[in-house]
């Protein structure tokens, strides 16, 4: 029997260091890791994002598994943000969404151009997003009833 050892490692660009918010980072991701197929190991980044960024997923290959999410949030806040991307890594881990270095998306092998000019109303319509939307209500339920 093979013992599944999860691990997260926390990055901070500042000194806004939260225990409780990564006792909850740890708690969703280990509620998550029996909803969907994500990677045993993780780096989830605490740094100061845009006004209207509460996360992103990291798709360059120099930061496999990487999250990075606003450090402004607080625990209670982080779980929206959280979820969406972890959703996100999903997909990258199972082979669904990648980046490439010539700034394109590949989903479902199909490719993407996506400017980094798009509104969040264009962004939220590209198919990697419209299939997190889709997802994250139902696992938000799951992951606050297990919580």
């Amino acid at each position: 029997m093979w013992l599944n050892i999860t691990m997260i490692k926390f990055i901070y660009s500042s000194d806004k260091y939260d225990r409780n918010r990564e006792l909850v980072v740890d708690n969703i991701f280990r509620i998550m890791s029996t909803l969907i197929e994500l990677p045993d190991n993780i780096e989830v980044e605490f740094r100061a994002l845009s006004e209207s960024v509460y996360g992103e997923t990291l798709l360059d290959n120099r930061y496999k598994n990487r999250i990075r999410l606003q450090e402004s949030l607080s625990p209670k806040e982080v779980i929206v943000p959280l979820i969406h991307e972890l959703l996100h890594l999903n997909q990258v881990y199972t082979g669904k969404l990648s980046g490439r270095r010539d700034g394109t998306f590949l989903w479902n092998k199909k490719i993407y151009h996506a400017p980094k000019t798009l509104t969040i109303h264009e962004w939220s319509k590209l198919p990697w997003e419209i299939d997190v939307a889709e997802r994250e209500k139902q696992i938000l339920i799951e992951v606050l009833r297990k919580a």
